[in-house]
């Protein structure tokens, strides 16, 4: 049974993570592959070939991150942003392939709902693509909960940087100081860290506790309907 509501509760705004933490699809997902695309559309775009082979050895997210960086060393913020955007639409359609699969992680959607009756406004930050994200938050009848969605967007950095989180909440319209953020991986609890707000682990399928708790985890969960309970203790 859930929680009753409290109406002396503080935390105003919960941004989550989208896969894994709501819902698994990168497990239906060809990242390997992804990875592969994503070094020939730098090359494509003309980045340098010793710099994608260096940086591709960081894993594909670390790498987006890495050569957005140094691209906006030698180019105009334009640019940069062309080249970004260039190489997330190239790598969408390995996520797309992994939709058909995807489904709601248990206690989502009772939790969602608590949340709502509580009045406490949710968001979503993720490295998944914009377009994928809001496709199935919509295909799993959850979109209505959030008040906004951010996905890879060629200007923003994304985790373990705060740009996603504080952009979600700008969307939100909730101070970060009266707000927690929900992952599963360690570029969310750092992410969480760096814009200094409370970080919420719910360890996956491929994180593990102790690195998250390594990352400053705040608290952990074993699941989404433990979520209310932290909550109300804060």
């Amino acid at each position: 049974m859930l929680i009753e509501r409290d109406d002396s509760m503080k935390v105003e705004g919960v941004v989550f993570d989208l896969d894994a933490t709501l819902i698994n699809l990168g497990g239906f997902v060809d990242w390997r592959k992804a990875h592969i695309m994503a070094k020939e559309a730098y090359l494509a775009c003309g980045c340098p070939e010793e710099m994608i082979n260096r940086l591709g050895e960081k894993g594909l997210f670390n790498m987006l991150n890495m050569v957005r960086e140094e691209n906006a060393l030698i180019m105009d913020a334009s640019e940069v942003e062309r080249i970004q955007k260039k190489t997330y639409e190239t790598i969408e359609s390995c996520e797309w392939e992994g939709t058909s699969n995807c489904h709601l992680l248990p206690g989502c959607s009772s939790t969602l709902n608590w949340l709502k009756d509580q009045g406490i406004r949710m968001g979503v930050a993720t490295s998944n693509s914009q377009d994928v994200a809001e496709w199935i938050l919509e295909s799993k009848n959850i979109r209505d909960y959030f008040s906004s969605v951010v996905g890879r967007r060629p200007e923003l950095r994304m985790k373990p940087y705060p740009d996603q989180i504080w952009k979600c909440l700008e969307e939100m319209m909730v101070e970060p100081n009266r707000s927690v953020v929900v992952g599963d991986s360690v570029k969310d609890i750092l992410a969480a860290k760096s814009a200094n707000i409370i970080a919420i682990a719910i360890p996956s399928y491929f994180t593990r506790r102790q690195a998250l708790e390594d990352a400053g985890a705040d608290y952990m969960i074993e699941n989404l309907k433990d979520l209310p309970k932290i909550l109300l203790s804060l």
